[in-house]
């Protein structure tokens, strides 16, 4: 689709939501940065209701539609979705349409595009595994998979082991699948001394050893264990250590109601969404994601490039591990074990990893001049 005010091209991103969350944020981060005279987005979410986003898609030209199903069954609310995006496509022509999803079970929206006669249907996939994979699943998502390959015209994913996740093994083997990093403004994350003391004194933190975690209170982020390693943490390894909690999201309360019931309500600060995220990392002093699964975290990559000690569950895939200061543990490793990880980090030095991140080609800034050249040209350079 074109925007006849000045021949750009428009994009369709189709995504579930436009909320305050990775996939969400890694659209927006390369909407701000595309020369948007040559590429615009527009969106297509799966619910109708006012979301984080919306103000800043209409702020940069973009539009954003929705579909719904009242399908209970998720399998025939899928179908019933892509009915409903093969309607729009036909009614609102788009040369290319970009799905974004964590398992292959969107793939007939691919089919809805192809039948709607867009010519570039990408897939692209943002998590390397998801909860629940009982045997009926797995044979569907396999199904799904073959589909991907047929009905798609380009492969993304935001790591190795998310392609692995969502793509068959012909497609990886042929190489036909692309790597996208989730980019950062690594000059905003880099390590902050000044705003640093800034937070600390405003938090009143200034003698503590800070532990912190950024994502939103979902099961995926294991909030809950995160809870269990700080409190032992504190009480066992350093009584000065606080925990911050930056995020949204359903589990919120509950966390909060588990923090309250161990007693330890006056080390945990819960900061909700900052748009000044960086900030508050170069504040901390250690950073946690126990993660149940990933994809290749951006809000790793951002801990990381601001200098950040860290320490992940063996879930997150080892592509991460872009400084020297990062640890893996399985899960199964004992709360002590993790405890132990993160006090060894205690009095290390902070330093600026700005440029390690760089070279490692995570800049927002380079990812989305590619992307946008892949829009223009329909290949990656």
């Amino acid at each position: 689709m074109y925007n006849h005010e000045n021949g750009s091209v428009r994009v369709l991103h189709i995504a579930e939501k436009m909320a305050a969350a990775g996939i969400e944020s890694f659209i927006m981060n390369n909407y701000r940065r595309i020369d948007r005279t040559k590429v615009q987005f527009d969106f297509l979410v799966l619910r109708n209701q006012k979301e984080f986003y919306d103000e800043e898609i209409k702020a940069l030209g973009g539009r954003k539609y929705f579909v719904e199903s009242s399908k209970k069954n998720t399998f025939l609310r899928v179908l019933d979705e892509s009915k409903q995006i093969e309607r729009f496509l036909k009614e609102n022509k788009y040369d290319i349409v970009h799905i974004h999803y964590t398992t292959p079970l969107r793939a007939p929206y691919l089919h809805a595009a192809l039948k709607a006669g867009c010519k570039v249907r990408i897939y692209h996939s943002h998590s390397a595994y998801v909860l629940g994979k009982n045997k009926v699943k797995l044979a569907i998502y396999n199904f799904m998979r073959k589909k991907i390959s047929k009905w798609g015209t380009h492969f993304f994913a935001c790591s190795e082991a998310a392609a692995k996740w969502m793509y068959e093994e012909s497609l990886l083997s042929a190489k036909k699948h692309r790597v996208i990093y989730n980019g950062i403004d690594v000059e905003k994350f880099k390590f902050n001394a000044d705003i640093r003391e800034k937070i600390r004194e405003e938090l009143n933190i200034q003698d503590k050893f800070v532990m912190i975690h950024t994502g939103r209170f979902l099961e995926q982020k294991n909030h809950c264990f995160i809870v269990d390693v700080f409190e032992k943490f504190k009480k066992e390894k350093c009584n000065n250590a606080c925990l911050l909690l930056l995020g949204i999201g359903p589990l919120q309360d509950e966390i909060k109601d588990k923090v309250k019931e161990k007693g330890i309500s006056d080390d945990v600060i819960f900061l909700d969404v900052k748009p000044d995220v960086y900030n508050y990392l170069s504040a901390a002093d250690c950073y946690i994601m126990p993660s149940l699964y990933e994809g290749l975290p951006v809000a790793a990559v951002e801990a990381e490039c601001s200098g950040l000690p860290c320490v992940f569950s063996t879930n997150i895939t080892k592509e991460i591990a872009l400084i020297d200061k990062t640890t893996f543990l399985s899960l199964d490793d004992s709360i002590e074990k993790w405890c132990d990880a993160i006090l060894k980090y205690k009095d290390c030095e902070r330093k600026d990893c700005s440029e390690i991140i760089r070279s490692h080609g995570y800049n927002a800034q380079d990812v989305a001049d590619n992307l946008q050249r892949f829009y223009l040209l329909n290949e990656m350079k």
